[in-house]
């Protein structure tokens, strides 16, 4: 009888630990990885490489994600979660644009979200 309530409580402190587990986090990588693939693509764009330039922007669309999560989760960061989505779209947006030819606007999307990236780090990126 005394075994129950022993693992309910060991049920319950491994409930937990997943809980704390499951927070998103966001490391260096991360962030080192966006800028690489910000920079692939703009350099994709410029070669007019469609294909490329698409796979970057999708890439990118998929990190900004991980990094709007982090910011709701981290909360008192509605600054942070403002600018990821619009970096979240800002790439979406490239994905069309680069998939109908369009490079010229692309670039200027493209140097807008390198601006929106800047600004975020202004506020929020550790030394």
């Amino acid at each position: 009888m005394r075994k129950v309530p022993i693992l309910l409580t060991l049920l319950s402190a491994a409930i937990a630990l997943n809980a704390v587990c499951a927070e998103p986090e966001m490391g260096m990588d991360l962030m080192q990885n966006i800028e690489d693939a910000n920079k692939s693509l703009s350099s994709n764009i410029a070669l007019a490489n469609k294909q490329a330039a698409g796979d970057d922007a999708k890439e990118l669309a998929r990190m900004f994600q991980e990094v709007e999560t982090f910011f709701v989760h981290k909360g008192d960061a509605a600054n942070a979660v403002d600018l990821a989505r619009q970096s979240r779209e800002l790439s979406a947006q490239i994905v069309q644009l680069v998939a109908t030819g369009k490079f010229e606007v692309a670039t200027d999307k493209a140097t807008t979200l390198s601006r929106t990236c800047r600004t975020c780090h202004t506020f929020y990126k550790k030394e």
